[in-house]
């Protein structure tokens, strides 16, 4: 089984936790409407709002979603969520995207919606 998922910040290339994606095929550049990402730290994370953020966009296995989902703390930290991410070349996906839980009212915003931090773990 195939799956999507919309990576927004440490899991990008070039980035520390990318290697959790070696076995994923990428399939290109996208973006998510109606939200915000804060700087967390040294990562990010997207909560709801009226901005967009900028990411890459991967066709992974279920092992990886698992794998994804222990980095993301999925359930605590992070929920994911099958969203719809616009491509590049302007068609509609389907992809899971992990959306932080917690309150943001004390972090940066990241204004522009592309993490660029590439701070190591």
């Amino acid at each position: 089984m195939r799956l999507r998922v919309f990576v927004y910040g440490t899991l990008k290339r070039g980035f520390p936790l990318h290697k959790h994606l070696s076995s994923a095929r990428f399939l290109g550049y996208g973006k998510l409407l109606g939200f915000e990402m804060y700087d967390l730290g040294w990562y990010p994370g997207i909560v709801p709002g009226k901005g967009e953020v900028f990411g890459e966009v991967y066709e992974i296995d279920l092992k990886t979603l698992m794998i994804l989902d222990l980095i993301e703390d999925e359930g605590e930290e992070y929920e994911r969520k099958l969203l719809p991410v616009t491509m590049e070349d302007g068609s509609t996906i389907s992809a899971f995207v992990y959306v932080f839980k917690a309150d943001v009212s004390n972090k940066r915003k990241v204004k522009d919606g592309l993490w660029r931090k590439k701070d190591s773990c």
